[in-house]
């Protein structure tokens, strides 16, 4: 098929997409059918994700089309649960962090296929980081933030070690898988 066809194509689609989602979204508001239909704002933003997934699955684009995809749903999800609830997002931002680390290690292992360090790494240390300021945030801890990271600072290090003593061993396991299944079709590592 003719690449540029396709392109289009795309674009006619997402167009559609998003003409009836914006449509839908702003006829709720201006007809006032559902009172605080303002509210569910982060649907738009969870179907832009979804737009960005399905450029990502089906047109087989980049890997930053795919963590898009999923950070957009997640973090549209989120904030609609967060309106919902009654959060404050300015006190609650710290589990948005915590939720792009998991968008980008869930999209990082579905387009790798397997552990990376340089995806691993990042992505647990930000959900480890929103975990932890979102026990401050909503008041889980007693104490200042500055006296807690006084005390308990080297267990960042411990926590850094242990990741990447995990990455190391899923790394050396995923290449012995490899060089197993080479073995066994009879073909060379070079080959």
């Amino acid at each position: 098929m003719n690449p540029r066809r396709t392109r289009s194509d795309d674009v006619l689609f997402l167009s559609a997409i998003m003409a009836i989602l914006l449509g839908v979204a702003l006829l709720l508001y201006t007809t006032q059918v559902l009172a605080g239909a303002s509210s569910f704002w982060p649907i738009l933003v969870m179907a832009a994700g979804g737009i960005f997934l399905y450029l990502a699955f089906v047109r087989l684009a980049s890997f930053s089309f795919l963590f898009a995809g999923v950070l957009f749903v997640l973090e549209g999800a989120y904030i609609l649960v967060s309106i919902l609830s009654g959060w404050m997002i300015a006190k609650a931002w710290p589990l948005g962090m915590a939720i792009a680390g998991l968008a980008w290690f869930v999209s990082g292992l579905m387009s790798k296929r397997r552990f990376k360090a340089s995806i691993t790494v990042p992505s647990v240390s930000f959900v480890f980081l929103g975990l932890v300021f979102s026990a401050f945030a909503f008041g889980w801890v007693q104490g200042g933030f500055l006296g807690f990271i006084a005390v308990w600072w080297p267990s960042l290090l411990i926590v850094g070690g242990i990741l990447l003593f995990v990455t190391y061993g899923l790394s050396r396991h995923a290449r012995s898988l490899s060089a197993r299944s080479r073995r066994k079709s009879g073909r060379s590592p070079g080959s």
